[in-house]
């Protein structure tokens, strides 16, 4: 049984889907896991005190949240001296097109690299659209770029593109590396 921590920077709520997602996985496989909401400033007591971390955030607009920074930046050194693992959560991660791939791998990378950071796996993860937060402009653009890449969004107002039975693969083998 391993102490997992899992800290997460999410701005419309699907980033932390996913990283409570990822807990109840690991949870299943008898490891302890706490989580840290980032962006809602929860305590980081303790966050050096464990066997693995797995740090999650979504993508806007190219860039991550202050926070996953910040929190490298104070965790850094624990961090690197474990197993770890990197979730970016973005709707580009849903796409076949290469150079979109390419662009996303590039914005992580650079993220990792800025922060001093290579963790065991890098797991891109397709984020969510929810229209109820977004503007008019923004859900007319967000909609458009999804039917280019032949994905309809849904007509409850939330799509979601997070393939789940691939997450429950990564947390398997982030397991076994335990």
């Amino acid at each position: 049984m391993a102490r997992v921590l899992i800290a997460f920077a999410s701005r419309e709520g699907h980033t932390e889907l996913i990283a409570h997602h990822v807990a109840r996985k690991l949870e299943d496989r008898r490891h302890m896991v706490r989580l840290i909401n980032l962006t809602a400033g929860e305590g980081e007591a303790g966050a050096d005190e464990y066997d693995a971390a797995i740090i999650a955030g979504s993508i806007h607009r190219g860039n991550f949240a202050g926070e996953l920074t910040s929190f490298l930046m104070r965790h850094g050194p624990a961090v690197r001296s474990h197993a770890s693992a990197f979730l970016p959560v973005s709707l580009t991660a849903a796409s076949h097109d290469p150079h979109e791939v390419a662009a996303l791998n590039e914005i992580a990378q650079r993220f990792l690299f800025e922060a001093g950071w290579q963790p065991d796996f890098v797991e891109h993860v397709a984020g969510a659209v929810y229209d109820r937060q977004l503007n008019l402009i923004e859900r007319t653009v967000l909609h458009s770029i999804m039917r280019q890449h032949d994905e309809e969004p849904d007509q409850s107002g939330t799509t979601v593109l997070t393939d789940w039975a691939r997450l429950d693969e990564f947390v398997g083998e982030f397991a076994a590396k335990l």
